[in-house]
C-alpha cells in the first residue's frame, strides 16, 4: 500500500525533475500558470512509477513472508524430529561388564 511520505516523495522529485530540465533548457514562460502542466505531468510520471513499483514490492513481500512461514514449519518438524530421548540398550551383548567383553577390550586396545 502506498504510502503518504512515498507519495509525497514521488511529487518532490517530479517537481525538482521538471524544474532542473527548464533551468537546463532555459525556456522562459510568458504567464506563471503556463508552467503548472509540465510539473503536473512530470510529478505524476514520478507517482505513477512509485505506485508501480510498490505493488511489485508488495507481492514479492508477500512471497517472501510465505517462504519463510513454509522455512519455519520444515524448521519445526525438523528440530520435532530431532526430539527424543535415547532408550537404553536391551540387548544381550550391551552389558560389557563379561569375561569376553574386558579381554575383547584390552586386546583391542591401542599398542602404548
Amino acid at each position: 500500500m502506498p504510502s503518504a511520505s512515498g507519495l509525497l516523495f514521488a511529487t518532490f522529485l517530479g517537481s525538482a525533475t521538471r524544474r532542473l530540465q527548464v533551468q537546463l533548457v532555459g525556456k522562459t514562460y510568458p504567464r506563471g500558470w503556463d508552467r503548472v502542466p509540465g510539473y503536473i505531468l512530470s510529478s505524476g510520471l514520478f507517482i505513477g512509477g512509485y505506485l508501480v513499483f510498490d505493488s511489485y514490492i508488495q507481492s514479492n513481500r508477500k512471497l517472501l513472508d510465505r517462504r519463510l512461514a513454509i522455512l519455519r514449519e520444515q524448521r519445526a518438524v525438523k528440530d520435532v524430529f530431532y526430539e527424543f530421548e535415547e532408550e537404553p540398550d536391551h540387548r544381550q551383548t550391551a552389558d560389557k561388564s563379561g569375561r569376553f567383553f574386558r579381554l575383547f577390550d584390552k586386546f583391542g586396545a591401542p599398542y602404548k
